[in-house]
């Protein structure tokens, strides 16, 4: 998603580390534009295949995500059930699914009424999978996070929302997904290998920087760590590669619990403002909610050699 809001500055990893180290730091994930998402064509085949991985990857490390499903990537034409198959997978998994509406439609350049009928139109496959499994359909998440252009489109919004049963779902780490996916999945040829395992590796390496200038983020706002919520995609990198995230994660002292778990903490109660074109990490909405200056405000930009190779690829 795009992004205007980045770190200004760095504590040292070490120090943060100490300062962090007090706290219990717990994560909830959730994957946004299931079934997937990709900067080039990609076959229902490679799809399943795509989310066997990122379901066998949560599995592994006992991880409970929400998949967030826009619907109208369901519709291929001859291939519906194939779609069907992916969501019937998540939820025989133990996963939970939410909506991400139909269109990936954002509250900037569409009217809010626009945006609800996205609502309704992307649910009805999902809520009848739901239905059958005995699983909730509680949360939405918004494309883009963008929350809406004003305090009252915002607030009619959700108002509309819980009249249909949903609860926001937030965010607050992100680190460019994104921008990584979109070269390696332009890097998709055999002899390509060793280059879309650079862009991997780059990839966790600005997870790791990332991370900590949340908690940074979340020390100077709260004086504590607030339970994270991470949000990453449905697509060819995360598939390969979430096996590492969460290592990643584990390495940095987090525990995996479910969405609903990290939203009962009381932060997430506190007032987030309209997000006008650009959704930034939640922790920056309530700081800027509350008049408190951060010292830092969002993931820094991308580094090493994944950033030419994406003025290269991607910027066409």
């Amino acid at each position: 998603m795009p992004r205007v809001s980045r770190a200004l500055s760095l504590l040292p990893l070490a120090f943060a580390s100490a300062v962090f180290a007090a706290d219990a730091k717990r994560i909830a994930v959730t994957i946004d534009d299931v079934p997937a998402a990709s900067a080039t064509a990609i076959s229902t085949g490679e799809t399943a295949r795509l989310n066997e991985q990122l379901l066998a990857a949560l599995k592994r490390h006992g991880v409970k995500a929400v998949g967030f499903v826009n619907e109208d990537r369901l519709l291929v034409p001859g291939h519906v059930d194939d779609g069907i198959a992916v969501l019937t997978a998540w939820l025989k998994a133990g996963m939970e699914l939410g909506n991400h509406n139909f269109g990936h439609v954002g509250l900037w350049q569409s009217s809010r009424e626009d945006v609800e009928a996205a609502v309704l139109k992307g649910e009805v496959l999902t809520r009848w999978l739901t239905r059958e499994h005995q699983a909730p359909l509680r949360y939405y998440r918004h494309p883009y996070t963008q929350t809406g252009r004003t305090e009252a489109d915002r607030a009619a919004f959700e108002t509309f929302l819980a009249a249909h049963g949903y609860t926001v779902a937030p965010m607050t780490i992100e680190h460019d997904d994104y921008f990584f996916a979109c070269v390696y999945d332009h890097l998709g040829a055999p002899h390509e290998a060793a280059r879309r395992q650079t862009v991997a590796d780059e990839y966790d390496a600005h997870l790791r920087t990332s991370v900590r200038v949340f908690e940074t983020m979340s020390q100077e706002l709260l004086g504590r760590q607030v339970p994270q919520i991470l949000l990453i995609h449905a697509n060819r990198l995360n598939a390969d590669t979430l096996d590492r995230t969460l290592t990643t994660l584990a390495e940095l002292g987090y525990t995996f619990v479910p969405l609903d778990e990290a939203l009962r903490d009381e932060a997430y109660r506190l007032p987030a403002r309209a997000s006008g074109r650009f959704g930034p990490s939640w922790l920056a909405r309530w700081a800027r909610a509350q008049g408190v200056k951060l010292s830092v405000y969002g993931q820094p930009d991308p580094e090493g050699r994944t950033a030419p190779w994406h003025a290269q690829l991607c910027s066409r």
